[in-house]
């Protein structure tokens, strides 16, 4: 689909476009530290070029504020911003927020922001390995970033995430000092600094299979939701139909995004 027929496509949410252009701005939380190239702290990256998308195609608007990660779940739970963006979907967490979902209550990958993997990251020289079914790690103390899904996923399999690191250079680093052998680590942005940054190059390696995939959704408060379901919902299919343009594609695979057909 063309970026043009989208538009004609779109018009015919135009009444609820025009619901919600007289609503205030959604506030939306995002991650303070590069998650390349899905987005950076000062507000650019792949993300950030959809959303605008979505925001011309609705006539939405969209404040942004970079916090640490932890700190965004926080405060949707709290009600003090609207959505976040990248979040996965989880148990626990829809207890507070929403997600775009199918008719039977399962997450809709065709109108998540992106889908991501968890990767494996070894201490070169170390005694931990993964070989996608099995991971082993001393002690079965594992290295994630703070406030991800992960992190709770480990615990579920017996693991102690160490969850006080907040970017990939950070767990990354911790390798390199040989305290620890095993670090899982979100998306492209720890794979180039593993496999590019002299800091860890020969010092940690990447496994070849990554430890899970997810989908990340612009993931709203449960209260706004509530509120105006087929605002949400509006955005929601905007972002999907945006994906599969033609135009967003290749701005995707500009940015090293690989598409299989």
């Amino acid at each position: 689909m063309s970026y043009k027929s989208l538009c004609v496509l779109l018009a015919l949410l135009s009444g609820m476009a025009a619901h919600a252009a007289k609503e205030p701005p959604l506030r939306l939380c995002f991650e303070d530290v590069d998650q390349r190239p899905w987005s950076t702290p000062d507000g650019k990256g792949l993300n950030f070029e959809l959303l605008k998308r979505v925001e011309s195609l609705l006539n939405e608007q969209f404040i942004y504020s970079p916090k640490p990660w932890k700190r965004c779940l926080n405060e949707l739970k709290l009600g003090q911003v609207d959505a976040v963006v990248g979040a996965a979907d989880a148990i626990d967490r829809r207890a507070w927020s929403r997600i775009p979902q199918l008719p039977d209550g399962r997450e809709d990958p065709g109108r998540a922001l992106f889908e991501d993997a968890a990767l494996v990251f070894l201490r070169v020289g170390g005694n931990g390995s993964w070989d996608g079914h099995e991971l082993l790690a001393p002690g079965k103390v594992v290295i994630v970033q703070t406030g991800y899904l992960v992190a709770q996923q480990l615990r579920e399999k017996g693991y102690i995430p160490h969850d006080t690191v907040k970017s990939a250079a950070d767990a990354l680093r911790m390798l390199t000092r040989g305290s620890f052998d095993v670090a899982i680590l979100q998306g492209l942005e720890a794979s180039k600094l593993a496999h590019e940054d002299p800091r860890f190059v020969g010092k940690v390696q990447q496994a070849e299979l990554p430890y899970s995939t997810v989908h990340l959704h612009l993931m709203v408060g449960r209260g706004v939701y509530q509120r105006d379901p087929q605002r949400v919902e509006a955005i929601w299919q905007a972002i999907g139909n945006v994906r599969q343009t033609r135009e967003y594609r290749q701005v995707e695979e500009a940015a090293g995004i690989k598409h299989f057909h």
